[in-house]
């Protein structure tokens, strides 16, 4: 019931803004077609060169502004639907600033000011600007395109891999670690992502890090992996190990036809278990499944005066 109701209202909020875009497209159309029919009438009404500057300056002035205005709320509403709340109004303000210094030196042209010094020095700042703030855009342009591309979204849980941070597996035998940094996605601004980790600390990772790192995305995982390998006494028979851990399994409902119980390896006092379960149960807490195994693996091998 609750599926389908967030199905529906998906459902309409994609609509919704399938009609914002279409009507943005008829008034982009609508608006060239009326710059078209009022250039034609300024050709017929046979005015002087000057006056027909200063009124194509002044049309397309108001033709800037107003398509400017209608794209940055377009922009300002697709980034609030794709979780980002936080920056839409700062990305929308971005694209407003270029696009109103880009009207203004078309209607400058218009009228024939020189603008060719102006953008000599506009281009100049740029470059001193771009080079002194490489890092910061860098940044930006990344977060800027991982909205877009959405590779992830906040209330994802992933794990982040990349040398500028590196971190070293573990050495405990016993189980499988992923050498990267892991938490839930809080939010995808314009120079970091906030993720909070496992211990509630917040990690802030800048994007242009985050935007070549390898990044594991376990929330859109078709099923969860739980792997864990446990070494016991060779006077613990395997078998009954093996019925005691499917046993486990079948109470919380998670055994599978593609789980795996295989001795990994043996030593003259001891030998190795690998347990894998694959889990499409998004509900299911894997650690707290491996914990209550390894208890029962131990509470076990305990009995039979093994050692674990």
């Amino acid at each position: 019931m609750d599926e389908d109701y967030h199905k529906n209202a998906a459902n309409n909020e994609g609509n919704s803004r399938n009609r914002e875009l279409v009507r943005l497209a008829v008034l982009i159309v609508a608006s060239a077609v009326l710059i078209v029919i009022l250039y034609s009438l300024l050709e017929y009404l046979n005015l002087s060169n000057s006056l027909k500057s200063w009124v194509l300056s002044l049309l397309s002035l108001a033709f800037g502004i107003g398509i400017t205005l209608l794209i940055s709320k377009a922009i300002k509403e697709y980034v609030k639907a794709n979780g980002v709340q936080q920056e839409a109004g700062t990305i929308s303000m971005l694209f407003s600033i270029v696009s109103y210094t880009i009207v203004a030196i078309i209607a400058l042209y218009l009228v024939h000011v020189n603008v060719t010094g102006l953008l000599v020095s506009a281009g100049f700042l740029g470059i001193v600007l771009g080079l002194a703030a490489q890092s910061t855009l860098g940044n930006i342009f990344s977060g800027i395109s991982m909205i877009i591309a959405k590779p992830f979204e906040p209330g994802d849980y992933i794990t982040v891999q990349t040398w500028q941070y590196n971190k070293m597996p573990s050495t405990y035998p016993h189980e499988e670690f992923i050498p990267g940094y892991s938490g839930k996605v809080s939010k995808i601004g314009l120079l970091y992502t906030e993720l909070v980790s496992d211990v509630h600390a917040p990690l802030y990772v800048p994007n242009g890090i985050l935007n070549q790192a390898l990044v594991i995305n376990h929330h859109r995982a078709a099923e969860k992996i739980l792997r864990f390998k446990v070494e016991v006494g060779n006077d613990v028979k395997f078998d009954a190990m093996k019925r005691l851990i499917i046993a486990e399994l079948k109470k919380h409902n998670v055994l599978q036809n593609s789980t795996v119980i295989a001795i990994e390896h043996v030593s003259g006092t001891a030998y190795g278990i690998a347990v894998t379960v694959s889990i499409k149960d998004d509900k299911t807490d894997l650690e707290k499944l491996k914990s209550t195994l390894l208890s029962k693996i131990l509470e076990y091998t305990k009995k039979q005066g093994g050692k674990t």
